[in-house]
């Protein structure tokens, strides 16, 4: 290119810039954008004279059902479908048209409000938008499974929901939406495993571990196997040690860095821990350090160890263990592990001692860890039962609730094994093998609408064992027949009465 012909390119652009000079000069209102008015009359002028505003229009219908003009329904009606019709990608005229049908929801005829939740549907996707609107929509419709249908497919979605399903006594839903959360939270750590931090895997689980999560479980603990992770990055890790380590859920090699945790994790679990790995000087060495190894949390540690030195002959130290355990409390989880202890080591004489023992006890009113009060449940309460090959019964009753009545869940061994409302009073038989059961029993509603605490008494639980020796016991009435005096019988059916009770 020449010399010349730069000075022709430049003397080119110079003309053209002063030529867009000029007409702006003389048009000066190119440099004006006027704000469109505030006032709703005003704005359906400027809509008329700016057809294609859609933001506007949207303004209009968010504003309309606030005037006092006499159309203003079906104002706001078509100055949403001339939003949404110049605009059908953008929330905001769906938005604005949904904002304005909620607060003057009574207004609306049915069809109205349907165009409401039509509207509304598509916005809930959102998980911001879903967890504003959540409570309003229900409150106004009362239509849970609706809102589920366009929820936001993720677990804090389900967990808003069945917050609601708990506290207005949606029971049915509550159930379902449990077996959903659940399998939710296998497929999310199934398909998101490899892009979630360690934490954020740890926060898939519940805040309660049953046995419905085992498949959960098994997969954190084989995915904890394959990771490298400071313990202290991960958050909250304790339930799920103590849940793997009371159901004997493999693998556990992957907590092995919690063992030389402290300060996340506990001594008493620490050193359960590094039992089951099979560290046995270590968990030694987390005992001796710790001051407070008489204390209830080591229990299950004291437990756990005498098993482990039994089943490798170490009477002494078993029984050291033992008598450990025995200084805070003689239960039913004690005397079962003391039987095991006994028979382990060929000490006949002593597990048929603790065998009785455990009937004994079985008679007994049973201890609840966790309650508000004397045999009162307001959240959760854990005990341990003997069971000779019988049932369980449970008696509930309930000492304040409101018009929703109060929904427990009882877990024997970490599994669900009966649920249901508690109206007035209410007792659950459970099926259970021979031996000692873990009974969790939870009040899944604990609080009322207003912030009260719900309470549920547990009158009495007993393991009905005495009905097949009572009833072999009345078969020898037959003998009965021989006797000449009905007064006999009469009164020895009494006595039998009686021992019964």
């Amino acid at each position: 290119m020449t010399r010349r012909t730069r000075q022709l390119f430049l003397l080119l652009f110079i003309f053209l810039f002063a030529g867009t000079l000029v007409l702006f000069l003389l048009n000066r209102d190119l440099a004006r954008d006027p704000l469109p008015p505030r006032e709703l009359g005003p704005m359906a002028a400027w809509l008329a004279a700016h057809p294609a505003d859609w933001l506007t229009a949207s303004a209009i219908s968010d504003a309309a059902l606030d005037s006092q003009l006499p159309h203003r329904v079906a104002l706001w009606r078509s100055a949403y479908a001339v939003a949404h019709r110049l605009s059908p990608r953008h929330r905001n005229a769906s938005a604005a048209f949904v904002r304005g049908g909620l607060f003057h929801w009574y207004e609306l005829s049915d069809n109205d409000r349907n165009a409401v939740l039509a509207a509304a549907a598509p916005l809930l996707r959102d998980p911001p938008v879903f967890h504003e609107l959540l409570v309003p929509l229900w409150e106004l419709t009362r239509d849970l499974a609706w809102l589920r249908r366009h929820a936001p497919d993720n677990l804090n979605a389900l967990g808003a929901l069945h917050d609601i399903a708990i506290r207005h006594g949606l029971f049915a839903a509550h159930r379902e939406l449990r077996a959903e959360e659940k399998r939710k939270r296998v497929m999310l750590f199934d398909s998101q495993k490899d892009a979630l931090t360690t934490y954020e895997l740890m926060r898939l689980l519940p805040r309660r571990i049953d046995t419905g999560d085992d498949p959960l479980v098994r997969r954190m603990l084989e995915e904890l196997g394959r990771r490298s992770y400071a313990p202290k990055e991960v958050g909250e890790i304790e339930p799920l040690i103590d849940y793997a380590l009371r159901r004997g859920i493999e693998p556990v090699s992957g907590l092995a860095p919690f063992v030389d945790a402290p300060g996340v994790v506990s001594g008493a679990t620490r050193a359960r821990l590094a039992v089951a790995l099979g560290q046995t000087d270590t968990a030694t060495r987390i005992e001796l350090s710790s001051a407070t190894t008489g204390a209830a949390e080591w229990v299950p540690y004291h437990l756990d160890r005498a098993l482990f030195e039994a089943r490798r002959g170490n009477a002494p130290a078993a029984e050291r263990q033992l008598a450990r355990a025995r200084i805070t409390r003689v239960d039913a989880r004690f005397l079962s592990v003391a039987q095991q202890v006994a028979a382990i080591l060929g000490n006949r004489a002593a597990a048929e001692r603790f065998g009785r023992e455990l009937k004994a006890l079985s008679r007994q009113r049973p201890e609840w860890e966790g309650g508000c009060g004397q045999n009162e449940l307001c959240d959760r309460a854990v005990t341990r039962l003997y069971v000779d090959d019988g049932e369980i019964e449970l008696e509930l009753e309930t000492t304040q609730s409101d018009q929703t009545p109060p929904y427990v869940e009882i877990y024997v061994d970490d599994a669900r094994a009966a649920e249901g409302e508690v109206d007035d009073a209410r007792r659950f038989v459970i099926n259970a093998p021979a031996g000692v059961h873990r009974v969790d029993v939870r009040l899944i509603n604990p609080r009322m609408p207003n912030g009260a605490q719900r309470r549920v008494r547990m009158s009495r639980s007993t393991t009905a064992t005495a009905a097949p020796q009572i009833a072999a016991r009345v078969a020898g009435f037959e003998g009965m027949k021989k006797l000449k005096s009905y007064s006999a019988c009469t009164m020895a059916m009494v006595r039998l009465a009686s021992a019964a009770t």
